[in-house]
């Protein structure tokens, strides 16, 4: 349902929440009706007229119904009147009767698509032996039937957490917003930024008073970001010169002194974390875990480190764990148990393709495995090839996400770019795959090509979305991964053909990170299908799967420099290009650094991959 359909709307939405929660009653209800929309997103409004230009207005129930046996007349005929329902989750409204019964009536009215969920307190989707207490009332995970009852088919809640350490009140409240009136949440949070900026340029302006001041004044603006007449002209005039003064570009220098330091500190992280050769997918006052994702994801990242050949030979021990004799097993298709964090047996593509990216990283590196190490690193690494062949059971380039699929035509697009990530590290090693480099070059070819093959170029931006996920939404992390894979297989097989279009939106993305900070939210999907687990019982396999786009667009800003490079791109398209990857690793670099030491090891990993894409000082 849009947002603006219908005439009868009075207004734009109602506050659904437990009284005990007044106070975020009162915020939400203040911010809402004050907001004003960025009039850029009111001119571009399509159909005209359908963004307004405040949320006004917005209805909050005042009433307590703690004595009633059914929703009063008023509450009913503000909800038939309201565009969207915005429920405040905690706890508390988890057990409030009320706040069910208006999200059962809502729904009720076809307008399931219209709730959106504001976290403040609880966990979303608590486990019942997590002692944790759930924020979402049972309403909210659950869709009506026909006769506006709950039923038991799960829904999956639209939600913005301003719990501290999540998207923050500010980013929430935008979320919230971009939901309730149709509009773009990226574009919202950049408009805000521009608002602060032009607050600051104003009164710079007001200090100049002469026509050369007001000249440079206006040149500032263009720089810092803000789209005046001729901003961009400007901006380009002083990329192509190295003029810039608020959109500072890091030298080569800079990058390349600040990544080694972070990659040593990141080392740490994995050293900590490596006990009986198993690296934890957890920090250690969590736990120690025998992951093999986690596992296997670390150690692809520390073999592809520059000039660290000391350090990665302590690594070695734990390249061999996952074939420890007391992991083999004698079934068919697999002679190794590997388990997931949960202590259950992994039968997913993604892990085993992490563990053959470490093997091929691992064998790359000169003089790292040398006699009958290396000869047994080989027979590990063609064993894996051979399971991985359950994955790819059509070989037309997708790959799946488990094996025996019932639709083995039901790809899953992380697996297969991981599988392109894990065969262009074959590429790099001049190791063969199934037997042949010719087989590997293919494979790469095919995957390459099913990838740019579903690329969306209609996304807001453009990129790559779930298949048979729970979410359309773009995946802005995955989508710049698959970017940087696309350029190194440019770079591998020079006859393979990016779309040049793409390449333009490939240095267009890249350029927005310049303004991006680590606050931006992660975004990912479930995947869903019916195969035949290893047991030969029928099952429904399932993952969660969140895409960091910090580390892969380091990755892609460095290839996206190299093609730069290669082909004699225009200077002020590489300074913009440089600036997002000087902001990432020097200015945010901390920051990131912070993150992966207290959060769990794929942090560490993808961000320690990304910088490993960087050389080091002097080389």
């Amino acid at each position: 349902m849009s947002p603006s359909s219908g005439d009868d709307f009075k207004y734009w939405a109602f506050i659904s929440y437990s009284h005990s929660d007044g106070r975020w009653g009162d915020w939400l209800h203040a911010t809402l009706e004050t907001y004003r929309i960025p009039s850029r997103l009111i001119r571009n409004a399509k159909p005209a007229g359908s963004v307004p230009r405040r949320i006004f207005p917005v209805f909050r129930d005042r009433e307590e119904l703690a004595s009633s046996s059914s929703l009063g007349g008023n509450i009913t005929s503000a909800l038939r009147q309201s565009r969207a329902l915005v429920v405040i989750c905690s706890p508390r409204a988890a057990a409030s009767r009320w706040v069910g019964e208006e999200i059962k009536l809502y729904k009720s009215m076809g307008r399931e698509d219209r709730v959106f969920c504001l976290i403040v307190d609880g966990e979303p989707n608590a486990a019942p032996d997590s002692g944790l207490l759930e924020c979402f009332p049972k309403a909210a995970l659950l869709r009506v039937d026909q006769r506006g009852e709950l039923s038991n088919e799960p829904a999956e809640p639209v939600a913005a957490d301003a719990r501290e350490g999540k998207d923050g009140k500010r980013n929430a409240l935008l979320k919230l917003i971009a939901g309730i009136v149709g509009v773009p949440y990226d574009e919202l949070r950049q408009r805000e930024r521009q608002r602060k900026i032009r607050q600051r340029i104003r009164l710079a302006a007001l200090v100049a008073g002469v026509s050369l001041g007001a000249i440079a004044i206006y040149a500032a603006v263009a720089d810092v970001g803000v789209n005046v007449p001729l901003s961009e002209s400007i901006r380009t005039t002083l990329d192509r010169h190295e003029l810039s003064v608020f959109r500072r570009v890091h030298s080569d220098a800079e990058i390349r002194k600040a990544a080694a330091r972070l990659r040593g500190a990141l080392l740490k992280v994995f050293r900590e974390r490596l006990q009986d050769n198993w690296i934890s997918a957890a920090p250690p006052e969590v736990s120690h875990t025998s992951e093999i994702w986690a596992h296997s994801q670390a150690l692809f990242a520390i073999f592809r480190m520059p000039d660290y050949h000391d350090v990665q030979r302590e690594f070695l021990p734990a390249l061999e764990t996952p074939f420890a004799a007391s992991l083999e097993i004698n079934e068919p298709h697999r002679r190794y148990r590997w388990i997931d964090l949960d202590g259950v047996e992994y039968d997913k593509s993604t892990p085993v393709l992490w563990i053959a990216a470490a093997q091929g990283a691992a064998l790359a590196v000169p003089g790292l495995l040398e006699g009958d190490a290396r000869a047994t690193a080989i027979r590990h690494y063609e064993y894996v090839q051979e399971l991985l062949k359950e994955y790819h059971p059509t070989n037309n380039g997708g790959w799946n996400m488990l094996p025996s699929q019932k639709d083995p035509s039901k790809h899953h697009l992380y697996s297969s770019a991981l599988a392109l990530l894990t065969l262009l590290q074959a590429h790099d090693a001049s190791l063969p795959w199934e037997g042949s480099v010719e087989r590997r070059d293919q494979l790469i070819r095919q995957t390459a090509q099913w990838l740019v093959d579903h690329f969306d170029p209609k996304g807001e931006p453009p990129g790559w979305r779930g298949i048979s996920e729970d979410t359309l939404e773009i995946y802005d992390g995955l989508t710049i991964q698959i970017f940087a894979e696309l350029l190194q297989t440019r770079q591998a097989l020079p006859d393979f053909s990016i779309p040049p279009t793409m390449l333009q939106e490939i240095e267009k993305q890249l350029a927005l990170f310049a303004r991006r900070d680590l606050s931006f939210p992660v975004n990912g999907g479930e995947f869903l299908a019916q195969y035949t687990r290893f047991d030969g019982k029928e099952g429904s396999g399932r993952r969660l799967i969140k895409y960091l786009w910090y580390p892969w667009v380091i990755d892609c800003s460095v290839r996206w420099l190299q093609l730069a490079e290669r082909e004699h791109l225009p200077k002020e398209q590489r300074v913009q290009v440089q600036r997002t990857l000087g902001h990432l690793v020097v200015d945010l670099g901390d920051e990131a650094l912070n993150r992966a030491q207290k959060d769990y090891t794929f942090f560490a990993s993808e961000d320690l991959y990304g910088l490993t894409a960087i050389t080091s000082p002097g080389n």
